[in-house]
């Protein structure tokens, strides 16, 4: 006689605390995680106009120079021009920049048109303040990273893109000084041959070299002869 009533009770409670949990679960809202847009990119973005900026970087092959390149998306129904990048503290096109049209809904792919070629004082890990400008008015600025022509921003993936050269200390003609070899010049110049024997002839991979850098050697001479094998504080017997 006692099971039905314990049972109604068990069913009560179920019931309420099912009601009580319904408003949390509901309080979550509908903005969830797994709904924002999720870009993989070493790239930088800006969504805070009608146009968005995807994957803004700069691609340098030496100092104070590099091409800048971003996806800009037109999510409005009205097409917009992408009218120029201004010159900021950090960073300027080397030339004036030619408008182009990013029809309602589409895009306009830099990476594939050649990308905008700019100039300043910056170098491969710094981060460089930008500024694109839109007819519609829109002015996206952001903070993006300068990275060399390696892996996923190689060359030779992105055909359409040529990064600007300038002058470099190798094309430049020098006058060599003719002096007469003295005793102590002589013996110098022994002694940084004789120094040089143990170095390997090639030279490190520059900041812009795509190659990985020589592991570190551990280790002094007795290293390299060998040791007697013997424990710390142990004799070798006669």
């Amino acid at each position: 006689m006692l099971m039905r009533p314990l049972r109604s009770h068990r069913l009560t409670l179920l019931a309420a605390g099912a009601l009580l949990a319904s408003p949390l679960l509901g309080g979550c809202g509908f903005n969830y995680q797994t709904d924002q847009v999720n870009v993989i990119s070493a790239g930088i973005n800006e969504r805070s106009g009608d146009v968005d900026v995807l994957g803004a970087v700069v691609i340098a092959g030496q100092d104070d120079l590099g091409l800048f390149v971003a996806t800009l998306v037109n999510t409005s129904e009205e097409p917009v021009t992408f009218e120029a990048l201004q010159a900021t503290d950090e960073i300027g096109p080397l030339e004036e920049t030619a408008g182009t049209e990013i029809p309602a809904g589409g895009q306009a792919n830099l990476f594939q048109t050649g990308g905008i070629p700019v100039e300043g004082a910056f170098k491969a890990g710094d981060f460089v303040t930008v500024s694109l400008s839109f007819d519609s008015g829109q002015t996206s600025t952001l903070e993006i990273n300068v990275v060399t022509a390696c892996r996923q921003y190689s060359l030779d993936k992105l055909t359409e893109l040529e990064l600007p050269q300038g002058e470099t200390a190798a094309g430049t003609e020098t006058e060599a000084t003719e002096t007469e070899p003295t005793e102590s010049t002589e013996s110098e110049s022994t002694e940084s041959e004789e120094g040089a024997e143990g170095h390997s002839d090639e030279a490190e991979p520059g900041p812009y070299s795509c190659e990985p850098a020589s592991p570190v050697e551990h280790g002094g001479e007795g290293a390299e002869e060998g040791g007697t094998g013997e424990a710390p504080g142990e004799e070798q017997a006669e």
